[in-house]
C-alpha cells in the first residue's frame, strides 16, 4: 500500500489496543507484539498504550533467542 508513515504507525497501534481487548479477561495469557529494532518509536508508542490502557499487564523484553531484538511480551493479569 502507499501509506504514509504516521497512517502505518495508527494502523499498528490500533492492532495493539484490538488484540489487548480481545485477550483481557484471558488471565496468564501471553501475547508477543513484535515491532521490529528501528528507531524505537513504535516500541515506545506500544509500551505507552499498555502502560495507560492496560495497566494490570506486565510488559518485558521478548525472549532473543526466540524473536531476537525488537518484540515485547506482554502477560495479562
Amino acid at each position: 500500500r502507499n501509506l504514509l508513515p504516521a497512517e502505518c504507525i495508527t494502523i499498528q497501534l490500533d492492532t495493539v489496543r484490538k488484540t489487548m481487548r480481545d485477550h483481557l479477561k484471558e488471565r496468564g495469557k501471553r501475547i508477543v507484539f513484535i515491532h521490529g529494532v528501528g528507531n524505537g518509536r513504535l516500541k515506545m508508542e506500544v509500551l505507552k498504550i499498555l502502560s495507560r490502557e492496560f495497566p494490570k499487564c506486565e510488559t518485558q523484553d521478548a525472549s532473543f533467542q526466540e524473536y531476537g531484538f525488537g518484540a515485547t511480551r506482554v502477560v495479562i493479569r
